[in-house]
């Protein structure tokens, strides 16, 4: 006699919604992996995959399946020293608790969680709007002067980021051969010569005359960035209206909002783009550093 099929047991054998977004999570998992990070790295978005086509033929392995892709996807984000790398596992990690809550916990639960994750993506979405809008805006011809906000350097070599700005800064002075450039950094820990003058180094070497550099060495925040430099304009005789400020794309929101409370009226102007996985971390922390100043001001 022909065994019939119970409904828990066809629904057991089903590929259901739940599979399919299992199977999406993984695929980006891989994808972060291969277009985010250096190609160096790309040969390791094939375990993911093999664990992807493990989860498609064991299909209630699912939940397990996704929270081993994306914990070794943490586990390798947390191996670069950089913040944004670092940063930017607070998303596998926020997978991996949505599957925890959708696959194993009650009801209740799961809709108190929706409205959380809900409710905390709309808030990201709403500090995130102004920092992109301000990251892709074309920057304004002609400032007489551009503030280099300086990053970290390792022992005298620019960081990334620092370089990533340095690049943003030799195209606006290339484009605009009238205006002057105020390097803008103190010497912090691990750094063997201030910012400000890994900076200058930098622009030299890159065919920018030595007399349109100014230098701003004891700053060791945005705002003292500003202030400082504020000053050097002033005492070179020039006018605080017409400045521009290079600074990392996600960055260039806030330091904007800086200088217009201490009553510099600037355009910005973005540094090169830095591989996209590092990039969404710091968008990620720069989303709280807005709100921050959103509520409590500079």
């Amino acid at each position: 006699m022909e065994q019939i099929k119970t409904p828990e047991k066809t629904k057991k054998n089903a590929f259901t919604v739940r599979h399919a977004v299992g199977l999406l999570l993984i695929l980006c998992a891989a994808a972060v992996i291969w277009f985010g990070i250096h190609p160096r790295y790309r040969i390791l978005s094939a375990p993911i995959l093999a664990l992807g086509a493990l989860a498609a033929w064991k299909r209630n392995w699912m939940p397990w399946i996704v929270i081993a892709a994306h914990a070794g996807l943490i586990v390798f984000l947390w191996t670069f020293p950089q913040a944004g790398y670092r940063i930017a596992s607070a998303i596998p990690l926020a997978v991996i608790l949505l599957t925890l809550v959708f696959a194993f916990c009650k009801k209740s639960v799961k809709i108190a969680a929706a409205v959380v994750f809900g409710a905390a993506a709309l808030a990201l979405l709403i500090v995130e709007i102004p920092i992109i809008r301000a990251a892709v805006e074309k920057p304004k011809a002609g400032a007489s002067y551009v503030v280099v906000l300086g990053a970290g350097v390792y022992g005298e070599t620019p960081s990334i980021t620092l370089e990533h700005r340095l690049e943003g800064a030799v195209r606006y002075l290339n484009d605009n051969p009238e205006t002057k450039a105020v390097v803008s950094g103190g010497q912090g820990e691990g750094e063997d010569i201030s910012e400000a003058e890994c900076m200058r180094r930098y622009l030299t070497a890159h065919g920018i005359a030595a007399e349109r550099i100014l230098m701003e060495d004891m700053s060791t925040s945005t705002k003292e960035n500003l202030a400082f430099s504020k000053a050097v304009i002033k005492a070179d005789g020039g006018d605080v209206s017409s400045v521009a400020i290079v600074s990392s794309g996600y960055h260039l929101y806030r330091a904007r909002r800086t200088a217009a409370l201490l009553g510099i009226d600037a355009t910005g102007v973005a540094g090169s783009d830095g591989y996209p996985i590092y990039v969404a971390g710091m968008y990620l922390r720069e989303a709280l550093a807005v709100a921050k100043l959103w509520i409590f001001g500079i």
